[in-house]
């Protein structure tokens, strides 16, 4: 039932907006879990809110999925699906390629709503915000200061591959963390 926005980067078409489903495209729904003994138990789908506040923080980021929930190959709705660490870095590559090498980070981020002065240039209507963290064992942390987008991708049993956004970094971080982190989740076109 949500309605999202797209803008076409290079080749790709990537919806603008954090994802906020709380079905998978099947219908299916989707635990949301707010205990954190139980989020730090999972092995399974499931998604929050930051701070498990809908209130504040659904409409502007979103919700924080497990990496369990992205390999279901259902979060995304029909005709779109969660990028792969390779598309991520076609994404990256085309930015560095079109004039914003080493700065691609400040490029996405959107051009409010990061802590103090640390705004992105939006060049691209990308409209990246620091939606923050939920990691494994339960916490929530770095809300308006660092956005963390899953991928598809494994790296190992237990970790994934990411990519984030940092208030005190110009550029898009690519690193691995552990599957029942919760991040959030953009949707590339088919």
């Amino acid at each position: 039932g949500n309605v999202y926005t797209s803008v076409t980067i290079g080749s790709q078409e990537w919806m603008v907006e954090n994802l906020r489903t709380s079905k998978y495209s099947d219908g299916t729904s989707i635990p949301n879990v707010t205990g954190n003994s139980n989020w730090s138990s999972l092995s399974t789908g499931a998604w929050c809110h930051y701070d498990n506040d809908s209130s504040q923080y659904e409409s502007m980021y979103g919700k924080l999925y497990n990496w369990y929930a992205i390999n279901t190959n259902k979060l995304c709705p029909t005709g779109w699906h969660v990028p792969t660490d390779a598309e991520w870095s076609v994404l990256t590559n085309y930015l560095a390629a079109d004039g914003h090498s080493g700065i691609q980070g400040t490029a996405l981020k959107a051009n409010s709503g990061w802590s103090g002065s640390k705004n992105g240039t939006d060049d691209y209507g990308w409209n990246g915000l620091p939606g923050g963290v939920r990691f494994d064992y339960g916490g929530f942390h770095l809300v308006r200061s660092s956005g963390y987008w899953w991928s598809s991708s494994r790296h190992s049993a237990s970790n994934a591959w990411f990519r984030g956004l940092y208030l005190q970094s110009e550029e898009v971080d690519r690193d691995f963390n552990h599957k029942k982190d919760g991040y959030s989740v953009r949707c590339l076109r088919d």
